[in-house]
């Protein structure tokens, strides 16, 4: 959308209809579940507008009831495949509340990738999981304590020098933001901004690199991308 979406208001109805961008079975291509078989529910909109982000989330005008969101997963997903990735736009710009307590029940595990600027009250579940890319200065109170794993994006140079994280805001090009800091003793993953250009986007990976080795953290790549899988 390259920061061109409109910014959404989160929305409070019952979860029962949701605005769905896209339905695919792929592989998970970053963070903790990278290369796992994964049925993605791409949910449309977002509240925040990122200048750099590669992804189209506004121009689906499919809304489906719970049952036949469900339904189409179900024909996507092979018996290998028990994993359910719910990201966006925002997921929890919407009630996915039903949609995630329904995919539990089918002892499906659910990742959500979400930026952490919003909350909808989820069962605490081990087959939960919650992954935060934080993209703001305030994650909300209430899913800090559920957060799985942080993962950032990063760009050369553009990091504090004490713990290799982002201090460039992802609103407005050019602009210093310190990005909220994980907190408590989750997983940190790096992840090198994808800026298009062969050069730029080879001194942001070795600089994950050494972030990685330097701090701890774990590296993850657009896999997606790179071996171009659907």
């Amino acid at each position: 959308m390259r920061g061109s979406n409109p910014l959404r208001l989160k929305e409070h109805g019952s979860g029962q209809v949701l605005w769905v961008q896209e339905v695919f079975y792929t592989l998970q291509g970053e963070g903790p579940f990278s290369g796992h078989p994964s049925v993605f529910v791409r949910l449309s909109g977002c509240n925040l507008a990122c200048y750099w982000c590669d992804t189209e989330f506004e121009s689906s005008t499919w809304k489906p009831h719970l049952e036949e969101l469900l339904e189409k997963i179900a024909q996507l997903r092979p018996a290998v495949c028990d994993l359910i990735v719910i990201t966006g736009g925002e997921p929890f710009r919407q009630n996915i509340k039903p949609l995630v307590l329904a995919l539990l029940e089918q002892n499906m595990r659910v990742q959500i990738e979400t930026n952490g600027t919003l909350w909808v009250d989820l069962p605490d579940d081990p087959r939960l999981t919650i992954v935060c890319s934080p993209k703001t200065a305030q994650l909300h109170a209430e899913i800090v304590p559920r957060i799985s794993a942080y993962k950032y994006v990063v760009t050369y140079q553009q990091t504090d020098s004490s713990d290799g994280l982002p201090i460039v805001s992802t609103q407005k090009a050019g602009q210093s933001l310190r990005i909220a800091r994980p907190q408590g003793e989750m997983p940190v993953y790096v992840m090198p901004l994808d800026q298009y250009d062969e050069d730029a986007n080879r001194r942001n990976t070795q600089y994950c690199v050494d972030i990685a080795k330097t701090f701890g953290y774990k590296l993850t790549l657009q896999t997606h991308k790179i071996l171009a899988i659907d």
